[in-house]
Parts: C-alpha cells; structure tokens; sequence
C-alpha cells in the first residue's frame, strides 16, 4: 500500500523536516506519496511547493478530492481544530503538530471529534523516539533505579533571545494563534517526556512562568513541579532562553531510591548500587518519528503508540502550570475528568 499525505500549512518550520522525511521515505521504501501542499497562506504555500518540487493546491476542497489518506497539519496552532474537523468528515487520518490546541478547550474537541471518527491521530512528541529517553523509560519500568523520587526533565532553546520570529514565523508570539509563549511551545514535549519516563500521572502542580527577555508579547520561560501518584516530583522547565549550542542534548536527570540517570553532553549515563558503578549503554541511532509511526499503522491497520489521549494529557499538565502561575496557587489534576 503507498500512503498518500498532504501538507496541510507550512506556518511551523516542522513542516520543512517532515516534508523531507517523506521525500527520502518514498526514494527509500517507496510506501508514501506527497500529493502536495495546501497553506491558506498562497504565498508560503507556493515557496515552499516550489522548495520542494511539489503541486500547490489552490484551495483544500481541491486537495481533498485527491483523496489523501493522511493530513501532515503543520497550521499555526489556532487553526488546527478547522482542518481535524475537516479530515475527519472525510475519513482522512492526522498528523497534526504540537501543541494540539491554544487551549485545553481546544484540544479536548480536537479529540472529541477523532474518537467519534475513524481516523488514526498522533502529534510530534518525537522525543519518545529518542534513544537516551527510551532507554530511560525501559530502566524505569524494570526497577533498576528503585523507587523514583525526582525527575527533570529541560526542553529550550535560544529563540527569545536571539529574535527568531518574524515574517511567516512571528505568530509564534502572538497568544491568539499560538496559545501561548516559549512554555507551551517547549514544554508540552517535557509534558509528555514526564508521563511517558515515568509511566504515572500528576495530581498536583505548582508553577512560574514569565516573560524574561521582553522580546515578544508572551512569555518565553518557565517551570512548573508536579507531585506523580507513585510520590515522584517531576520538574518541568524550558522556553525560549537557552544558550547552549553545538551540543545535541535535553537535560534529563532521574532520582531514585537505588540508582540515578543522567542524560549529559557526552550520552546518557546511569547508576545502580547493584552493579556499582556507572554505566554508559551503547543506544541505537533511529531515523524514526511519529510521522513514521502513523504511516506504519496507516498501512497495517494497527494503532500509534501516541494518542489523542496522550495530547490532551500534556496539554493540560501544561494549561495547570499556567494556571498555578496566575493565580500563585498549587492547582490540583486532572483538570478534567
């Protein structure tokens, strides 16, 4: 079977890794095709179909009467909701990029309208594919740590600082598009690293986020401290103000009562007082992502191993740090039932 994608908006610079992932997958294993590239943006739109060797659909009515099988959503954030809406009606499964919604309200329609369809869903928390933090989780599971008592777990980078947006990419800053700043944007992967590593969820929150450069109108920092049901505290924190380049590194650190993990400049390394010593895994490098995964479960009939209930739960330990902060109050979870 050849899966046959559609870009769906080129407003996050994502969508310039995915569409050239799907380029190599099809010179590679020859199981997908990219129909195109529809953006309401015909300006952007058109660059980068042009970028890419790639038909430009005037209008998505148009594209979707090439029956595409999977939506590559890749919209400023605001929109997402309009085009779920859309592949679902026409039984069209979804890609849709991080973080789902502007808002918790928003997400939980988004996964109102897919479980109420027939549609497969994932979203980019790529990070579950890494080595370093699927290694981590499997050595969680199995005990070797003990009893987890604190995870962090940092996602950053520099684009407050130096200015990154501007042109197709300013929405980013602009609340009513993007949902939020630096935090939402960054750390809805953290969101999810937390849950995935520990296999638990959070009860409460307490959080701080705020605007610590004034580039932009949102904020571009912040930190939030969950308490799980097995008694671990997971630290949350990241945004836009990061200075560390030329090193291909998150901060990941774990706690517990038998061993710790870290995950350094130099590769993941882990301790355990019954081995003694520290250990550095040798860990396969995978050209995978979520994107792959959807397309797998696309052609097999079976299901991705990330969710729409997934998405939902990073976005409201997210919207819950948020609210900690406003209200300088510990805000219990779930926020919804």
């Amino acid at each position: 079977m050849t899966v046959r994608v559609l870009m769906v908006g080129y407003a996050h610079g994502h969508a310039l890794g995915y569409t050239e992932h799907l380029l190599k997958r099809k010179l590679e294993a020859g199981d997908v095709e990219v129909l195109g590239v529809y953006d309401d943006n015909e300006e952007r739109g058109k660059h980068y179909a042009n970028r890419y060797r790639l038909k430009f659909f005037g209008s998505i009515e148009e594209a979707v009467r090439k029956r595409p099988d999977v939506f590559v959503i890749n919209t400023e954030t605001v929109k997402h909701l309009m085009y779920v809406k859309l592949a679902a009606e026409n039984d069209i499964h979804l890609f849709c990029e991080k973080p789902i919604g502007v808002n918790l309200k928003d997400a939980l329609n988004i996964r109102s309208i897919v479980k109420s369809s027939r549609v497969k869903f994932t979203t980019g928390f790529n990070a579950r594919f890494s080595p370093e933090n699927t290694k981590a989780r499997e050595i969680v599971s199995n005990g070797e740590l003990g009893r987890i008592s604190m995870i962090r777990v940092r996602v950053a980078h520099s684009a407050s600082i130096d200015r990154w947006f501007k042109g197709w990419s300013e929405w980013f800053a602009i609340k009513e598009l993007a949902g939020g700043g630096g935090f939402l944007d960054l750390c809805i992967h953290g969101a999810d690293l937390l849950r995935y590593i520990l296999g638990d969820e959070p009860l409460e929150v307490t959080g701080f986020v705020g605007n610590f450069t004034s580039t932009y109108e949102v904020d571009d920092q912040g930190v939030g401290i969950a308490r799980f049901s097995r008694g671990a505290l997971g630290i949350l924190d990241g945004g836009w103000t990061q200075v560390v380049e030329g090193i291909p590194w998150s901060p990941l650190e774990i706690y517990g009562d038998r061993g710790s993990l870290m995950n350094t400049p130099v590769g993941l390394i882990y301790y355990t007082r019954g081995l003694k010593g520290w250990i550095k895994p040798n860990l396969e490098r995978i050209s995978r992502n979520s994107l792959d995964e959807l397309i797998d479960a696309v052609k097999s009939g079976g299901e991705t191993s990330i969710t729409v209930d997934d998405a939902v739960k990073a976005q409201e330990l997210i919207e819950a740090i948020y609210k900690s902060s406003n209200e300088r109050t510990t805000v219990k979870l779930p926020l919804i039932e």
